[in-house]
């Protein structure tokens, strides 16, 4: 509780610095849309109590049944002006491309970003924000590069392997993926596997493509799209998997060690939020860095078990963006743009906030300069990686991915591929060429705007 406390009072130190107007002045209204309460909490606990002149009404709709999109798409695109309307409203990985190449979202410029304060974001996330003609219409507090996780125990066990230096080597590229997999089963006997499924391996491996699915309208289907399916291919049928799917009870399993697995590719969030929470049965949520806590996750789990290294590809795997409506920014005085600006800008931008921000929880931010100031202060040594700091991990693969890759079809293309080509490819259940055929004929009745060849 203390150190809560002394983290509300440093951060409203900061932020209080940038207050605009008094208290005494009629309150500003802001009216924030989001599909959890993350950005709710974060504003209620270290924002507002250092801008008494904001009046901030949030709201939350499920992303379950398409409800938030739904509730963005009806009310901006028709009544964007009114009061129920947002301001600012937050898009996820699966939409936000959708939304930045909407007339809808605006330009972060209206509101009065400079090209000095973009130019300080991680650039694989200011991609992601931006249109097709390179407007910046979304920013994160958050970068969420990844990385390849490993249990330290079962490399050395298995593998002779004592440090993430060596580990690197054994999957620096896909080939040497493979192989590595093999030696595993081998030297294993089978008990332990690379991965628990071969879909693992897909939010990594796309990102090596040169080109994203729709180029100038049309449909691109990569080259590494193909050596992605053989690949996995061999994965499935030389049994180098527990051939399970991510989310499912054996992917945590592995995690617990219940499973023997070697690898998870995971991002920033995966590391906090997924892994960390899941490495043992029975994980005290409420007091995760207790004594009592730490000490069953590493005697009956796998805590302080798990490295990082970069693996065979830098990658990004998620986010959450803030965008603005356009109407509402082009229409609102200059106090109110200047709230909206500081409200986004310290969310995602400002060091001095995120820099304390992060010390305290440990996630990964969307400033390139506040991460960097991190390192130089020393990093974040982290018990659960037995000492390794995440921050310098994270922080080369944050600059290495490749944004641009993204588009707004992505969700809908992603899900076709896995249906169409994927699944019957690497079951043996057709070949490769009637699969890319009966994928392309799918995408061209599901997606009417692009061209299909």
């Amino acid at each position: 509780m203390k150190k809560v406390l002394a983290l509300v009072m440093a951060i409203m130190m900061v932020l209080g610095c940038v207050s605009f107007a008094s208290a005494e002045d009629a309150k500003i209204k802001l009216v924030v849309w989001s599909f959890t309460n993350e950005l709710q909490g974060m504003i209620e606990q270290y924002y507002l109590p250092s801008h008494p002149e904001l009046d901030i009404e949030f709201q939350i709709y499920p992303t379950d049944g398409n409800a938030y999109t739904t509730k963005v798409d009806n009310l901006l695109g028709a009544n964007a002006t009114s009061e129920e309307a947002p301001d600012i409203f937050t898009l996820e990985a699966a939409f936000v491309k959708h939304y930045v190449e909407m007339d809808w979202t605006g330009d972060l410029k209206t509101i009065g970003f400079t090209d000095e304060e973009l130019a300080t974001a991680f650039p694989v996330m200011a991609q992601i924000g931006q249109n097709a003609a390179g407007v910046q219409k979304g920013l994160s507090w958050q970068s969420t590069p990844g990385v390849l996780m490993y249990r330290a125990s079962l490399a050395e066990k298995y593998l002779g392997i004592t440090s993430p230096e060596e580990f690197q080597e054994k999957v620096k590229d896909w080939d040497t993926f493979l192989e590595t997999a093999e030696e595993l089963k081998e030297k294993s006997e089978g008990a332990c596997k690379m991965v628990i499924g071969s879909g693992d391996i897909w939010n990594a491996y796309q990102y090596q493509r040169s080109e994203g699915w729709v180029v100038d309208g049309k449909l691109v289907i990569d080259d590494e799209l193909l050596d992605f399916e053989e690949l996995v291919k061999t994965l499935e049928q030389d049994d180098l998997t527990h051939k399970g799917g991510a989310w499912a009870e054996t992917w945590f399993a592995g995690m617990r060690g219940e499973v023997e697995t070697l690898c998870y590719f995971l991002p920033t969030w995966g590391l906090h939020y997924t892994l960390k929470p899941n490495c043992v049965a029975g994980w005290d949520a409420e007091n995760p860095d207790s004594e009592e806590n730490i000490k069953n996750a590493t005697e009956n789990g796998t805590y302080g078990d798990w490295r990082l290294v970069d693996g065979p590809v830098a990658y990004s795997w998620g986010g959450t963006w803030m965008g603005i409506n356009a109407a509402k920014a082009e229409t609102a005085d200059d106090a109110k743009k200047a709230a909206m600006h500081d409200l986004i800008y310290n969310f995602s931008l400002n060091e001095d906030w995120l820099v304390q921000y992060a010390k305290d929880s440990g996630d990964f931010v969307g400033s390139a300069t506040a991460v960097q100031k991190i390192l130089d202060e020393g990093g974040t040594p982290n018990p659960f990686l037995g000492g390794q700091d995440h921050y310098a991990i994270f922080a080369s693969a944050a600059a290495l991915a490749n944004g641009s890759l993204m588009s707004e079809y992505d969700d809908t293309i992603n899900s076709l591929w896995s249906d169409y080509v994927t699944t019957p490819y690497t079951k043996g259940e057709k070949d490769l060429d009637t699969c890319l055929e009966e994928f392309k004929a799918a995408v061209a009745a599901s997606i009417t705007t692009i061209t299909v060849e």
